[in-house]
């Protein structure tokens, strides 16, 4: 059975449309109509997929094991026996360092790995933090993504609206900043690794 088909089989189990599922895991409704059609073969958010349709992510993405978690009250451990390397840049310079990520996915050449050198802005990505982004992947309200104003790069959380969409951070005090030409939405962060105590 392919991914496609998998999907469709628990969206109809659970009685969700396209357009429900999309809004429920806040994805394009387009980029749920290529999973279901076969015209793409993976995303990025299968976890999120999985827990909204009920499913085990591994069923998901690969057919391994069986539909449904186990029921019982002890925690369900997705387990990933497979990981890949994701070459580390600096701004748009190849380090030469990899970091070895979940393969939940197929290794692919539109991830790209940067250590976060300066405050952000955003809390969830701090300085010291390592992230991963799918430069392929579509910005969907809300997420965090990797973007350069100017030659300044850092992380931001994307904003759906006007024509193209904007960046923000934290703060609400400071404005929106729209993506126009000489803003440059690099990726979208799929893994975001950080220290949770630092130590200077």
């Amino acid at each position: 059975m392919t991914f496609a088909k998998r999907l469709k089989e628990a969206m109809r189990k659970k009685d969700f449309t396209q357009s429900s599922l999309a809004k429920e895991v806040d994805m394009a409704q387009s980029m749920i109509w290529k999973l279901t059609t076969g015209k793409a073969q993976s995303t990025t958010k299968v976890v999120d997929l999985a827990r909204v349709l009920g499913v085990r992510p591994e069923w998901l993405s690969d057919g391994s094991g069986p539909m449904h978690p186990d029921n019982s009250p002890t925690s369900v451990v997705v387990k990933c026996t497979k990981s890949f390397p994701v070459k580390i840049y600096d701004a748009d310079s190849d380090t030469g360092d990899t970091i070895m990520i979940p393969g939940f996915f197929e290794s692919s050449d539109t991830y790209r790995a940067y250590k976060i050198t300066q405050n952000t802005g955003c809390a969830e990505a701090p300085e010291g933090s390592l992230i991963v982004i799918d430069r392929s992947e579509k910005a969907a309200n809300n997420d965090l993504v990797y973007a350069r104003i100017g030659e300044n790069y850092s992380v931001y959380r994307f904003v759906q609206g006007g024509a193209f969409g904007f960046l923000s951070v934290d703060d609400a005090r400071v404005p929106l900043t729209p993506i126009s030409p000489d803003v440059e939405l690099v990726g979208v962060i799929v893994y975001l690794f950080r220290d949770m105590k630092r130590r200077r």
